[in-house]
């Protein structure tokens, strides 16, 4: 009897353990995702709809919506959109939201998880405030996830308004999240694309093709498509092919999702008309657009920034590298020309424009490289330092005042310098070695202005007489390059212990008359040799060139492709030293190598001749020796540092075939 009792307390017992640690509808949804995009809940950071720019204010209606991003892990992004606060609109004093939204997305494999938060008053547990519960917070104290955001089922479930149905303003759909994100993670439209490209979240790296043959293709975790567990169960199941039904060709495009949602009338007679449809409204306040349709960010009054075609649009930030991935950060125009967005509209690049992810300034590097001296230092981590040692013909430093912004978004767009301190002027003197302005002298007056929060950004202006007239903003650190071409930064650089910031970069008034590009070999013998890239190995006059494993820190792996006028040849002017290709000799076999411009030289002059009819594979042919680019058989010792001769064709050898990448 005793026995029998013992072992019914331990049958009880264990059926209460399983009742108590049962997952969750929601629960066991966020395990997966964990499990399929790579995070665990102590990646997650705390967020606040309050700590993000306001991206979108109607003073006409309730809308006044947020947006909040925190970096997961290097591979990871969470971000959410909080719509309709109460607050004032730019005075970040919400303390409530109608709808928060949120997605966890990997940008090296393609997973993302979708949430939304419950409505107000749903839920006896659900905070009325600002603060965002984790979904990973399933804890026992109140409010945790199961508090604050929908189960996958009533996510799937919900119902949207939507003028998409033409003559129905109340057309009800489901809301499930893809029938609006279809082409990527996130819905780039012209009022929220820079505080997208300020978090580093626009052309990041992250796969928007729903093509799910292709390697690391966007998709939902929980649903089904060819490579992802079959789960005929799971309330997401349908929205991968939600996702395909959007990208079908030859509809694969921007215009086939709901952010782009827009018709064309083509009368017998006259242009045509476009008419803006699919702008999602609430049903009882048509003026308070909740996401705009193409019309509105293209075709709309302003005419701004969102035309894929235009230097300056919004769509154009460029986030290629993470500091942490190779110990290095490096934006470069050839990095980038992996994304559509850059090798579509630019050929050659005029000027950089970069900011520091989550700082809201901007800086350039035409308006760095216009300050009248030649700065020991320029950049937050130091401050600036000119030195009179440094100045050509004996030149002397001139005076310099600098100003430090305040962490946190921009706030009221026509009151943005209350962000900034007062600029100070630490060294007045005219007889010293020079003019110092180190971050040390102003830091701590800095961090008091800004409520003793470390300042994020840093500008200078120099003074003639009094009178500012240059003005520039500075990198956040030491960088290695900083180019129209390109901008490098390498932990290394930035003293023991410390990294450098991830930058977004953006290409300005681009030019077409030349090519920048980087040119690939198309021998390869594995494993040792192959992907090897015309290098510059000097940066002086007759240096050598070689081929050598690509590397985006090198801008002596770039190559300016530059037609001759009135011609059909071309010259190949090295990025790093401004030399142009060269063959040393009219001999078969000569060493190419980088020679200062001599229009005169024909052995400075190529012929560009396509492979197969191929415009991106083809042979160098010297005008002056009539011999092939080449690359020369390599030495046992070092495989990857093969030369670079001018040879006689042979129609069989890979080593004379060039791609322009």
């Amino acid at each position: 009897m005793k026995r029998t009792q013992r072992l019914f307390t331990a049958a009880l017992l264990s059926l209460a353990a399983v009742t108590a640690y049962a997952q969750t509808e929601l629960q066991t949804y966020v395990t997966r995702c964990q499990n399929e995009l790579g995070f665990t809940a102590a990646d997650v950071k705390a967020m606040n709809c309050n700590d993000g720019p306001n991206f979108a204010t109607n003073s006409r209606s309730p809308v006044n919506d947020y947006v909040v991003h925190k970096r997961v892990n290097q591979n990871v992004d969470m971000v959410a959109a909080c719509r309709w606060g109460n607050g004032n609109f730019f005075a970040y004093n919400n303390t409530k939201f109608v709808s928060i939204e949120l997605l966890i997305h990997n940008r090296a494999n393609g997973g993302t998880c979708f949430f939304a938060a419950k409505d107000i008053g749903s839920d006896p547990f659900k905070p009325v405030s600002t603060a965002i519960v984790s979904p990973t917070n399933f804890g026992p104290i109140h409010p945790n996830a199961n508090d604050f955001w929908l189960t996958p089922t009533n996510l799937n479930g919900k119902l949207m308004y939507s003028s998409a149905s033409p003559g129905n303003l109340d057309f009800q759909e489901k809301l499930q999240c893809v029938r609006c994100h279809s082409q990527g993670p996130y819905i780039a439209s012209e009022r929220i694309a820079p505080a997208l490209a300020n978090m580093g979240l626009l052309n990041d790296g992250h796969h928007t093709a729903s093509d799910f043959a292709a390697p690391n293709h966007y998709f939902v975790v929980g649903s089904n498509a060819p490579d992802r567990p079959n789960d005929g169960t799971h309330p997401f199941k349908n929205w991968n092919n939600l996702i395909s039904t959007h990208n079908q060709p030859p509809a694969v495009a921007c215009s086939t999702g709901c952010h782009a949602r827009a018709r064309v009338i083509e009368p017998e007679t006259g242009p045509p008309t476009y008419v803006p449809i699919g702008d999602l409204t609430p049903p009882n306040d048509r003026s308070a657009g909740v996401l705009p349709s193409i019309y509105t960010d293209i075709l709309g009054l302003d005419f701004c920034c969102m035309p894929p075609e235009a230097d300056d649009s919004h769509w154009h930030w460029v986030n290629v590298d993470e500091p942490v991935s190779d110990s290095a950060e490096v934006e470069t125009f050839t990095a980038s020309k992996k994304f559509p967005v850059v090798s579509g509209y630019c050929s050659v690049p005029g000027y950089l424009e970069a900011s520091a992810l989550e700082t809201y300034t901007t800086f350039r590097s035409d308006e760095i490289a216009s300050l009248p001296n030649k700065l020991r230092s320029f950049n937050l981590r130091d401050g600036l330092v000119c030195l009179n040692a440094d100045q050509p013909g004996g030149a002397r430093c001139y005076d310099h005042q600098v100003a430090y912004r305040c962490p946190g978004p921009p706030g009221d767009p026509f009151g943005p310098e209350t962000r900034w301190t007062p600029y100070y002027n630490k060294d007045t003197s005219n007889t010293d070695d020079g003019d110092h302005e180190e971050r040390s002298k102003a830091w701590t007056q800095a961090r008091a202005f800004c409520g003793n929060k470390d300042p994020v950004a840093m500008r200078a202006q120099v003074l003639f007489s009094g009178v500012p007239m240059y003005q520039a903003n500075a990198p956040a650190d030491r960088l290695a390059q900083l180019t129209p071409t390109g901008l490098v930064c390498r932990n290394a650089d930035q003293g023991s212990g410390q990294s450098c910031s991830s930058y977004t970069v953006r290409y300005r008034e681009c030019s077409f008359d030349r090519t920048l590009a980087k040119l690939k070999n198309a021998w390869t013998m594995v494993p040792t040799f192959g992907d090897r890239y015309l290098t510059t190995t000097n940066n002086v006059d007759g240096a050598e060139t070689r081929a050598q494993a690509n590397n985006y820190q090198y801008p002596s792996q770039d190559w300016f492709i530059e037609p001759v006028s009135g011609g059909t040849t071309y010259r190949l002017a090295d990025v790093w030293s401004g030399k142009y290709l060269t063959a040393s000799s009219n001999a078969d076999q000569a060493v190419v190598q980088v020679k200062n411009s001599d229009l005169s030289q024909m052995r400075q002059q190529w012929y560009k001749e396509s492979v197969n009819g191929s415009s991106t594979e083809v042979r160098f042919r010297n005008v002056g020796t009539g011999r092939y680019l080449t690359v020369g058989n390599y030495t046992g010792s070092d495989p990857y540092f093969a030369p670079i001769y001018s040879q006689t064709l042979n129609t069989t050898w890979a080593s004379q075939r060039w791609f322009i990448q």
